[in-house]
């Protein structure tokens, strides 16, 4: 679910006021020139072209952890990079002997990936992770090799002005330097290190009509409900602060996060009471009213109450569109419709809700998954593998949903050896998603043939 959009894209965006974290500096942060490029005939033996899980296991089986160099074609401060620094002999021995080299290509298959998970986006930017692919820190733009070297050797042994805060505030707590780190760790999408420090800065601070309180806690439930990730901890906290925001049209933003999280933990009642108190606080005028009666209807499809999933729905599908709500939350909220009424055997309607959304358009890759689900319920199998066909081009073929969505449309089709293939790039997509692997179609037995 798209928990109000506008309001997740800007808790990302807009950091805390205040003095940022450093980058780790050196005397010359210009790119290093190129005129002794390649002299020395050696080179850090980046791994390229591996499944990111791939570096990964090497990464633990060496017990090091994994610098990943992450580039872009038309970079010309990488290029210079690779032909000076990364080729200095100094460097390439210390690599080999620290760490797991590897490189991605932003812009070009899994690299599209990791450089939106570690939000990976000025050129270049070298990621240093542990063996389980948390960020340690990154260094950004160009260096000669002594000073990336020494920014390196700075980085792994917690040297850095991030690293250094990080346990000074271990250490000592200190607000204020709590909130500019969640900042800076926020920009990252860093939840690992986020979530303790921004629960920390809420529980102690406790003054949400305060912005530098506000923005590190929003930051954190839109971090959580993107990665679909929400502790049991910051739940908590929500529902204990939300009656303090009043009407402050984020409210309507945490109670979808919380009324999603007390659907996934079955707690419908909670779910409806959430829902209750901040439509009487926020009325049906905006449109996060629209996203928590939403996130109730998913609460409630999933405890197999199907009227009232449809009645939440159909409230949420008429305040998105009374309310003037981006072209993307109308969609969504028209196909969750569409979604119940064709659960509930209301053909017509839900095909109608359906041609609504589709008209709306246009649609990004998770639309495009929901609108291949929703043609499939509706028995449309052509249909559906066009939208599925879509998400998978949209992403570049590497978003695990799309390739799922597809398996399940051409499944439908009677393409069994397509779906398979799909769900077998789901599955390496995402590895760790266990319904990937379960869900694979059995291949088609073999016809014995008879002696003559």
């Amino acid at each position: 679910m798209q928990l109000g959009n506008f309001i997740l894209a800007g808790a990302l965006a807009a950091l805390p006021a205040g003095r940022a974290i450093a980058q780790p500096s050196s005397p010359s942060q210009q790119p290093p020139a190129p005129a002794k490029a390649g002299a020395s005939g050696v080179h850090i033996p980046f791994l390229e072209g591996k499944p990111f899980a791939e570096v990964l296991r090497r990464a633990k089986s060496e017990g090091k952890p994994v610098m990943v160099d992450v580039v872009a074609e038309w970079c010309g401060p990488c290029k210079i990079m690779d032909k000076t620094t990364f080729s200095d002999p100094a460097v390439v021995d210390w690599s080999k002997r620290t760490l797991i080299p590897a490189r991605v290509d932003a812009e070009k298959g899994e690299g599209r990936r990791i450089a939106a998970r570690y939000q990976a986006y000025s050129f270049p930017t070298v990621l240093f992770l542990d063996a389980n692919g948390n960020e340690i820190d990154r260094v950004v733009g160009g260096y000669h090799p002594s000073d990336f070297r020494r920014i390196g050797d700075a980085i792994l042994t917690g040297k850095t002005p991030l690293l250094e805060s990080l346990a000074k505030l271990k250490a000592s707590w200190n607000a204020d330097e709590a909130i500019t780190v969640a900042g800076a760790l926020a920009a990252r999408r860093d939840l690992p290190r986020l979530r303790p420090i921004a629960l920390r800065i809420v529980s102690e601070e406790g003054d949400l009509g305060r912005p530098e309180v506000l923005q590190p806690f929003l930051q954190l439930v839109a971090l959580e409900a993107m990665q679909n990730d929400q502790s049991s901890e910051t739940a908590d906290l929500v529902a204990t602060f939300l009656p303090r925001l009043g009407t402050d049209p984020r409210r309507g933003f945490f109670a979808a996060a919380l009324v999603t999280g007390l659907g996934k933990r079955g707690d419908v009642a909670s779910a409806r009471a959430v829902t209750q108190e901040t439509l009487q606080a926020l009325g049906e005028s905006t449109a996060t009213s629209a996203d928590v009666l939403a996130a109730l209807g998913g609460a409630e499809r999933q405890a197999g109450n199907g009227p009232e999933a449809l009645a939440a729905f159909q409230r949420a599908a008429s305040i998105a569109e009374k309310t003037g709500a981006a072209g993307g939350t109308r969609v969504e909220r028209q196909l969750d419709l569409a979604e119940a009424l064709a659960g509930g055997g209301r053909t017509a309607e839900a095909k109608k809700a359906y041609l609504v959304a589709i008209a709306i358009g246009p649609l990004d890759t998770d639309l495009s998954v929901r609108a291949a689900r929703v043609a499939l319920a509706l028995k449309d199998s052509a249909e559906a593998v066009k939208h599925a066909r879509r998400a998978v081009e949209l992403s570049n073929g590497e978003d695990a949903p799309a390739q799922a969505a597809l398996a399940a449309a051409l499944r439908a089709t009677g393409d069994r050896a397509g779906a398979a293939a799909a769900l077998k790039r789901a599955s390496e997509i995402d590895p760790k998603n266990a319904e990937y692997r379960t869900a694979a179609p059995e291949p088609a037995k073999k016809k014995s043939v008879k002696a003559s």
